[in-house]
């Protein structure tokens, strides 16, 4: 995130094609340092500001100038002004500044916490790489208390990595998985699944009591 004139600017999504060549490397297992130091921190920004949108979305803006935060009540005429700067801007437009972006921690919030806890603390290229996958393989989870098991709803990666939904998707499918990937991978198609496996449950769940209604 940083100010340009009275707009923020967000940091982008990464491309797909820097994520394909890293990980077509990874799979002949040849480290790529400057390749995954690019990557690694593209990815460290725009969790980043992941972090920020979320917070801001529920009342708490952290002002770009110096970081204070700035509570709000969601009317986007509302001027929100920094005690300690001399930065001000209204909800309205800043809320429009990250609309529709994919800048919603949602589900995922926990896991582009974790990749910017955890990033800065990495001692090497294997370690970056290590925590990349991760990020890469997780997905958002659906917080419902009538669920018995975890549902998971859509990748994460389609808040870091640029393309629609679908396209995110299919390019995590055909990612050339090494060795030291495969158990990521897998976990992500299981968890892919059980939306699929929620969908298909609420389906025979209404048509038997469509039935069951019909026979009333």
């Amino acid at each position: 995130m940083h100010l340009e004139g009275e707009t923020i600017k967000w940091s982008p999504r990464v491309p797909q094609h820097k994520i394909r060549v890293l990980y077509e490397k990874d799979a002949q297992g040849i480290i790529d340092e400057e390749l995954i130091d690019e990557v690694a921190f593209s990815f460290f920004a725009r969790c980043s500001d992941i972090l920020i949108v979320t917070e801001a979305s529920v009342g708490r803006v952290k002002c770009p100038k110096c970081g204070t935060i700035i509570k709000h009540k969601w009317d986007k005429k509302e001027l929100m002004r920094c005690k300690n700067c001399s930065w001000g801007m209204t909800w309205g437009i800043y809320f429009k500044s990250y609309q529709r972006k994919q800048l919603h921690g949602g589900g995922a919030f926990k896991a582009f916490e974790i990749f910017v806890n955890e990033l800065p603390k990495a001692r090497n290229a294997r370690e970056k790489m290590l925590i990349i996958d991760r990020l890469i393989h997780e997905a958002h989870q659906w917080d419902n208390p009538n669920l018995t098991e975890e549902v998971f709803t859509r990748p994460a990666a389609v808040n870091i990595i640029s393309g629609k939904l679908n396209q995110v998707r299919k390019f995590l499918i055909d990612l050339s998985i090494g060795p030291e990937r495969k158990d990521n991978h897998d976990k992500w198609k299981e968890r892919e699944l059980t939306w699929e496996k929620y969908s298909e449950n609420k389906k025979k769940e209404l048509e038997a009591a469509k039935k069951s209604k019909m026979k009333e």
